[in-house]
Order: structure tokens, then sequence, then C-alpha cells
């Protein structure tokens, strides 16, 4: 699957015709006046562990770039520094970091969420795995930063998540829609106490785009009573074929990997993908819309799908 913008960040940046406007849009996730407050990263002062080592997020706040290498023909693996080497981000699970930055000759910023890759209680950094996009400004940023560069980053919840909330979950993906899907598996699996059961479809172009496969294939043998992972890619070559389905999300797919009704499903990937297998989101990518695609047709109510 090709690399996306969230349709509410699209919507949002194209009917920005001004900086007021592009704020009046971005309020839907974030109400408190200092929206545009500039700040540099910093440590919450305390006297417990804890609080001594959460970043304190005050409206953008300024990081720097450590480090940056290509993980493959175009994704870039991204990792910013926090304060100090025992700063975490402290966010909350399904939260992304809304970046801004104004192109150069222009006078509207640009507004992109990335969803870290690294956990909220990692020491020292942050980091992104950020597919570039054909004349994408938000992406094309993020490609062209080197060491030593700074971005403005604002902490954006996507989704509420409770250990335990659900008995079996579904994660539908495609192409950098991975990178929540990610976020969420990591922390239901390495959590003890939890004992949801997920099951993961990942669809992509080539075998060369699935991105973090490593991980999920050390998950899946560490947890494999709990954590099962289905790839499907569009392009196969002689070499790999026969080790992934092939092509699109389809409803026989679904079908062998929900056997029965999982309690919840989430839908992260492009807009045609998300629209083939969930209905479109309404409102210009506002709101969840209604219930349509496949999973309405296999029984799925728009109460047990959420879309990204």
């Amino acid at each position: 699957m090709a690399a996306y913008l969230r349709p509410s960040v699209k919507a949002a940046g194209l009917a920005a015709a001004g900086a007021g406007v592009a704020y009046a849009g971005y309020q839907h996730w974030n109400s408190t006046s200092s929206f545009f407050n500039t700040v540099h990263a910093e440590s919450l002062p305390s006297d417990s562990q804890a609080a001594l080592k959460k970043v304190q997020w005050k409206g953008f706040t300024e990081l720097k770039l450590e480090s940056a290498e290509m993980v493959n023909h175009n994704v870039r693996r991204l990792t910013f520094a926090l304060p100090d080497d025992q700063s975490i981000t402290g966010l909350p699970l399904i939260t992304s970091l809304l970046t801004r930055h104004t192109p150069e000759g222009a006078w509207v910023p640009v507004f992109r969420p990335y969803t870290p890759v690294s956990g909220n209680d990692e020491t020292g950094h942050v980091t992104f795995m950020v597919k570039k996009y054909p004349n994408g400004k938000g992406s094309g940023k993020m490609h062209s930063l080197q060491p030593g560069d700074t971005l403005l980053f604002k902490p954006l919840h996507e989704f509420d998540y409770k250990p335990n909330q659900f008995s079996t979950m579904t994660l539908i993906a495609g192409g950098s829609g991975i990178t929540p899907i990610y976020q969420l598996t990591k922390a239901i699996l390495n959590n003890p106490e939890d004992k949801t059961k997920i099951a993961l479809v990942y669809a992509n172009n080539s075998e060369e785009d699935i991105l973090l496969k490593n991980d999920f294939d050390e998950l899946a043998k560490k947890y494999p009573g709990r954590f099962t992972r289905l790839y499907t890619v569009s392009n196969t070559t002689p070499q790999n074929e026969g080790l992934y389905e092939k092509g699109y999300v389809t409803k026989e797919i679904l079908k062998k990997v929900m056997p029965q009704k999982a309690n919840k499903v989430l839908v992260s990937g492009p807009p045609a993908m998300t629209e083939s297998v969930a209905g479109a989101k309404g409102g210009f990518g506002w709101t969840q819309g209604s219930l349509g695609g496949i999973l309405k047709e296999l029984g799925y109510t728009k109460e047990e799908v959420h879309k990204f």
C-alpha cells in the first residue's frame, strides 16, 4: 500500500487558507489556547522517579534530530533526542506527535502526525519511521532533516485503550498505517496483566515495504498463544512466492484470520483500503463515518470498528 496522509490532517491542510484556518481545524484535537506555543523540551521537576523522567509537553515542543537512516527505498527511521538521557515521552498509548513547520517562502504552516515506534517509557529519545510521499510537504521535510536539525512536536491522542478492554482484537493495517498498530500491539503483549489476543493483517505493495516485520515475527514467537500475523503483498517475486498472501485485504483473508468475530477491529491505512475494508471516514476525515465494506458484510457494527 502506498504511504498516505491521515484524511483528517489532509482535509485540514486543504481547507487552510491561512494560519487562522489551520488553527481552527486542529482545535478539533486540542482546544487549549497554547496551540501555537513553541517551547524547548524540558523535564518535570519532581521528587519521584516517574515525574523526574517525563517530558513536559507545553504547546509545540522543539526536539533535535539525533540520527537518521533509510530502512528501504522510501522509509526513513528518525530518532530525536529528548531533554536528557533520562527523559521519557510519557505519552498515553496510541498517541502520535503532530509536527509543525513552515516551508520556505510560505506563511501557512504544515501539520502532520507521526506515531512513534519507540516505547513511551524508552529513555532519552523518540523514534519514528516515515515513508516519503510524492510531493509530500510533511514527509519531504522529515526526509530532508539532518542530525542537529530541530522540529516542533505536539502530542495528539488518537484512540483510548484499557488493558483487557477486549478479549480479542483484529488489527488491519496498510503501508505506513502500521505505526499506531505496532505501538498498540507491543503495549498489549508486553503487559503481563493484559490477556488480550491479537490478530494482525498487514498489506503492502511488496515484501520490501513490510515495515517492522522482524519485530512482529519476534512477537509472534514470544507470544504464540496471543498474537498471530498475516502479511499480504500485491507484488510477489519468484523468491517469496507462497510466503505471503497475494493482493489486497479481502473477505476471504479476514475470514481466515477471524473465524470467529473479534471484539474490536482497528483499521489503519490508505483511504482506499479503509473504504474497502470498513467504509470511508466521514466529515472529510474528521469523523468515523458509516460502517461499510468487508467488515459490514461480515456482520460487524459501527461500535465494533475504529478507523484511524
